[in-house]
C-alpha cells in the first residue's frame, strides 16, 4: 500500500483510505452493479466512508474518491486502448 497525493491540490491521500478505495473498487458486490454505473460509483463512496468516518471527515473521504475515481477510469480506459490497438 501507498499514499497518493492529488496533483491538483497536493493533499495526500494516506494508505487507509487508498486501500479502501482499492477494496471497494474489488467489490464482488459493488461490481454486480456494473463497474462505472451509478450505482457502483456510490456504494464504492458508501463503501469509503462506512470503513473511514471515524477517523476522516467526509470532505477528505469525499475528495479522496473523486480523484482516485477519475484516476480509475482513466487507467481502464488506456487499459482498453491499449487493447484495442494491441
Amino acid at each position: 500500500m501507498y499514499t497518493l497525493t492529488n496533483l491538483t491540490t497536493g493533499v495526500n491521500y494516506k494508505t487507509d483510505v487508498v486501500k479502501a478505495f482499492q477494496d471497494a473498487i474489488a467489490s464482488e458486490e459493488n461490481l454486480r452493479e456494473g463497474y462505472g454505473s451509478t450505482n457502483f460509483w456510490n456504494f464504492v463512496s458508501a463503501d469509503m466512508h462506512l470503513e473511514l468516518n471515524t477517523w476522516y471527515a467526509a470532505s477528505y473521504i469525499d475528495e479522496a474518491f473523486e480523484y482516485m475515481a477519475d484516476l480509475e477510469d482513466e487507467d481502464r480506459a488506456v487499459e482498453i486502448n491499449a487493447l484495442r490497438f494491441a
